[in-house]
């Protein structure tokens, strides 16, 4: 029977949980090991998206991507932060942040399963097509 990768980092997941930092280093190794005995050593990086997934629901960390034309100052990054905390209920956000000149302005934020998007790239495509009917 093949184990598939969101299996495996769910194991891995609940045999952590509330273990100490020496017990977590022996569950691990011994994870690695089974990977390689099971010949599963490809499915590492699925299992580590998925680890990390489940880990961040767990503690209510919310990872998300922003796309804007320009580099945020550490203000902006502040008020993003507050405003995702705010709006995913989430204790922590991470913030990959993403520079894409040809959205003009304004923002496309990404969490979660939703997409926020604020650029003026979209909003002047919006208004041509309401123009145009």
């Amino acid at each position: 029977m093949k184990i598939t990768p969101k299996e495996y980092a769910t194991g891995l997941f609940y045999s952590i949980s509330g273990k100490n930092d020496d017990e977590i280093k022996n569950i691990v190794n011994n994870f690695v090991n089974l990977l390689i005995i099971n010949n599963d050593v490809s499915k590492a990086d699925k299992v580590s998206q998925v680890f990390s997934s489940l880990w961040n629901k767990e503690n209510k960390i919310v990872e998300s991507e922003v796309t804007t034309s320009n580099k945020l100052d550490a203000e902006s990054q502040e008020s993003l932060k507050k405003f995702l905390i705010k709006e995913s209920k989430a204790k922590e956000v991470i913030i990959k942040e993403n520079i894409d000149k040809s959205i003009l302005g304004g923002m496309i934020i990404k969490y979660n399963d939703k997409i926020l998007d604020r650029s003026l790239k979209t909003k002047i495509k919006n208004l041509n097509n309401f123009i145009k009917r």
